[in-house]
C-alpha cells in the first residue's frame, strides 16, 4: 500500500508553477501544469543538481535554470539529450490539499537502459 503525506495546499502555488517541498529530507519539486494538473518530481537536475524549482514550465516541459536541460513532465525523461530521467512521485489532490507518496513511483523503463555498451 502506498502511503501519502500532505505537503502543501493548492493555494500555496499563488500564481507560481513550481515550488519546493521536502519528503523525508529530500527536496521534491511540485509542478502545476497549465491545465491545473499537479505533479511531483525530484528537484535536482541530473546534469549538475541545479534546483529545478527555479526553472520554467511550458508545454509539458520542465527546463533547468542553469544549462537548459529539459524534462518531460509526464515521464520525467530528459528530452534534451541523454537517457537521464527524474524520479516521479505519485501525487494526489483532495480538496485544497496536495499529497505525495513516500517513495518514488516504480516506472518500468527497462526497455530503455540508462547505459550503453562501448566496444573497443
Amino acid at each position: 500500500m502506498i502511503q501519502f503525506v500532505k505537503v502543501a495546499k493548492k493555494a500555496d502555488f499563488a500564481g507560481r508553477k513550481l515550488m519546493s517541498v521536502r519528503i523525508l529530507g529530500r527536496p521534491v519539486a511540485l509542478i502545476q501544469e497549465d491545465d491545473g494538473t499537479i505533479r511531483a518530481m525530484e528537484a535536482g537536475c541530473k546534469h549538475q543538481n541545479a534546483d529545478l524549482t527555479k526553472g520554467t514550465v511550458k508545454n509539458g516541459i520542465l527546463t533547468c535554470p542553469w544549462h537548459g536541460w529539459q524534462y518531460e513532465l509526464e515521464t520525467g525523461r530528459c528530452v534534451s539529450g541523454g537517457t537521464a530521467r527524474l524520479r516521479a512521485y505519485a501525487c494526489k489532490v483532495e480538496g485544497d490539499d496536495i499529497f505525495i507518496s513516500l517513495r518514488p513511483e516504480d516506472t518500468d523503463f527497462s526497455s530503455e537502459p540508462d547505459w550503453e555498451i562501448i566496444e573497443e
